[in-house]
């Protein structure tokens, strides 16, 4: 079996290894992941030595064939704690078990179906409320519209005019999530939980359980700078005074509205005490999952999806093409057939511009991957970006080409080639809503408008938690036809 020293080596960019400071630093890292002929390489996050895979069969069996060997990165969690909580996307072992079974049914196509119309309808608002000859931020704008839709869907309530406060209360979480990724503060963290952890494991009595008591308090981001910084703390107030106001709301109302949080509140384990349902800190916590998760992601594509558009005049006219032919009806009971070439357009910019390009695991024991045996606790970043990038595999890996996800080009790509929303069994579990939304907000805003983009300006990746346009996406809006 090989052994991780004998990994080819990524190259270091400073103190912080690897990953480097800045976002251009950390899609040079993960160009150099995507080029490497190995399955695997290896990098370094500061002291802590780490592992990448770098071809699509070594994702697979990281993510799906061998996932029960890995558990998302202790540091992520500590990360999104105070955002996030034990919603699904942190939470790991029996809770993560039961959160996922009951979610499941909530999120089916066939369930989702019902807020097919509500994006039309909030994509139509938001075009109401241009004007030919406006200068617009298309990434602002996706981003309202997203955070209206996932509030509509959650809460059955029209957040559109508090998108701004909440939208500027979660960059806040998140651009603290981004710059506290790659500090020694946070390796620091970890060293800590991990040695009151295996004491733990140890010892009796008091010590146990004092130690037991140290490593729960190091579940929180204890010794990460800026973690109780007045904005920070700002933020997280406006973020969990909105949510329990609406959890508490719908409880008075009564348990009665098709909405996601109404399914939350009253989802039953038949397995659990007391009825089997979720406390109202884990519902808050799922639903600030859900509500990141589902506005975020979505809007960064939307952004990226149409500054691609713009860039691309011919393929601007197919899917405008396409979207006038439901003539002036609604685009609402969504199938990706009634809409193919938009679905490929949003696949498209999901594969150039992964909202998370990277997906961290971590070895909770010895596992061997792609020939090579992975030690307990060893730090694994499966790329996103990497895979989507590989020459091997996508043809010309930087060009904008829809038309790669026609059925029969898709059939010939390997598994864990294409992980916009992860793979296995913590894939994105809202990946069917937004697969239903990006297609539905373009063609329903595409039908109204045209958006006018300096063809000599070149917008690149930000600095952000996830894969935003740097400065946005600035346009001028031009008439097409009349509401």
């Amino acid at each position: 079996m090989g052994r991780i020293e004998d990994l080819p080596q990524v190259s270091n960019r400073g103190w912080s290894g690897s990953f480097g400071k800045t976002m251009a630093e950390r899609l040079e890292m993960q160009r150099e992941v995507a080029a490497a002929d190995t399955p695997l390489v290896r990098g370094r996050l500061m002291h802590l030595p780490l592992v990448l895979p770098a071809r699509p069969e070594a994702c697979h069996e990281v993510l799906v064939s061998k996932a029960r060997s890995f558990e998302k990165s202790p540091g992520l969690r500590v990360l999104l704690h105070d955002l996030a909580g034990h919603g699904l996307f942190t939470s790991e072992g029996e809770l993560w078990r039961r959160q996922r079974k009951l979610m499941a049914p909530i999120f089916t196509p066939a369930a989702l179906g019902q807020f097919a119309d509500a994006m039309r309808r909030t994509a139509g608002r938001a075009a109401d409320g241009m004007r030919p000859g406006d200068k617009v931020d298309l990434a602002h704008e996706t981003m309202r519209i997203a955070m209206t839709v996932v509030g509509n869907a959650l809460f059955g309530i029209d957040t559109f005019d508090e998108a701004d406060d909440l939208g500027a209360a979660l960059t806040t979480a998140l651009g603290w999530v981004n710059g506290a990724l790659a500090s020694p503060a946070i390796a620091a963290h970890i060293l800590v939980m991990d040695a009151a952890g295996d004491l733990a494991g140890r010892t009796k009595g008091r010590v146990h359980d004092a130690l037991v008591r140290i490593r729960d308090l190091f579940e929180t981001p204890l010794m990460v700078g800026g973690s109780r910084s007045p904005q920070l703390k700002q933020a997280m107030g406006v973020v969990n005074t909105r949510i329990q106001s609406l959890v508490d709301e719908r409880r008075r109302e009564g348990l009665d509205r098709p909405d996601l949080l109404t399914r939350l509140l009253t989802a039953r384990d038949a397995d659990l005490e007391h009825g089997g349902a979720m406390t109202d800190t884990q519902v808050r916590d799922e639903v600030v999952t859900l509500f990141v998760a589902g506005h975020e992601t979505t809007a960064t594509s939307l952004g990226w999806s149409l500054y691609l558009l713009a860039r691309h005049p011919e393929i601007l006219s197919r899917v405008v093409a396409e979207a006038d032919a439901f003539g002036d009806g609604p685009i609402e009971d969504f199938d990706p057939n009634q809409l193919p070439l938009t679905t490929r357009v949003f696949r498209e910019a999901l594969r150039l511009y992964p909202p998370v390009t990277l997906f961290p695991r971590r070895s909770l024991e010895p596992v061997e991957i792609c020939g090579t045996t992975l030690p307990a606790r060893t730090i694994v970043f499966v790329s996103a970006y990497a895979q989507h990038r590989r020459a091997d595999v996508w043809d010309d890996p930087d060009r904008f080409d829809p038309d790669r996800f026609l059925p029969e080009r898709e059939a010939t790509r390997p598994k864990g080639s294409y992980l916009p929303f992860s793979a296995g069994p913590r894939f994105c579990i809202g990946m069917h809503f937004a697969m239903m939304e990006g297609p539905i907000i373009l063609a329903t805003l595409l039908r109204r408008f045209r958006f006018e983009i300096d063809p000599n300006r070149t917008i690149v990746e930000d600095n952000f938690a996830t894969l935003r346009p740097k400065g946005g996406v600035p346009a001028i809006v031009r008439a097409r036809r009349g509401p």
